[in-house]
């Protein structure tokens, strides 16, 4: 391997492991719980206990029947801006579950594309078409960190933060065993090349 392609390579390596060591700690170890949970409002204690979005749109639902249709100004009570407040705050916990799950498809089509790219590139550097393929692999595993990199906790968490967690932490292990699959075939076929 020459030695741009083992800079490349351990700046790959690093960058994945460094964010698969952050997406264990996200999931699995960083504290979640706060002491002002207890002041929390029902809807916000409801969101974290939603296992579906189809949870979260029939809280919306009923939260937003008890608010009343008209505004009379005279009829406005604390009641009602509480009532409201409690519709809005469903309403973005459902943005941030569609969003989560938006992210997840992402993940999986990029990173996909990103496979391609690196197959690809494999196959292009094996014809001798070696900056090429070289370009091709840089471009395929980029993909691959990009959509595996670190996403933040937005308003608590949820089950679907979870599984998009999971996700990028699969995905980040799959990536650095195929970048190290990768840095073994570059290294025989520039031995094989060097044989010739």
């Amino acid at each position: 391997m020459g030695v741009l392609q083992k800079t490349l390579f351990i700046i790959a390596l690093l960058t994945l492991l460094a964010q698969t060591v952050r997406h264990v700690y996200v999931k699995w170890v960083e504290p979640t719980s706060s002491v002002l949970d207890k002041y929390e409002s029902p809807a916000q204690g409801e969101i974290k206990k939603a296992s579906s979005l189809g949870d979260l749109v029939k809280q919306y639902d009923e939260a937003r029947k008890k608010i009343p249709e008209d505004e009379n100004p005279d009829g406005y009570s604390a009641t009602i801006s509480k009532q409201k407040a409690e519709a809005e705050t469903l309403k973005e916990a459902i943005r941030a579950w569609e969003y989560q799950t938006r992210q997840i498809y992402e993940l999986r089509f990029f990173w996909g594309c990103g496979l391609v790219l690196l197959l690809l590139g494999l196959l292009l550097y094996k014809q001798q078409y070696l900056w090429l393929g070289l370009t091709v692999i840089i471009t395929g595993v980029s993909e691959m960190i990009w959509w595996t990199s670190p996403s933040f906790r937005w308003g608590g968490g949820s089950i679907e933060f979870d599984k998009l967690l999971t996700n990028k932490i699969v995905f980040s292990l799959t990536s650095i065993v195929l970048l190290l699959i990768t840095g073994h075939v570059v290294e025989r076929l520039n031995f094989m090349r060097m044989k010739l």
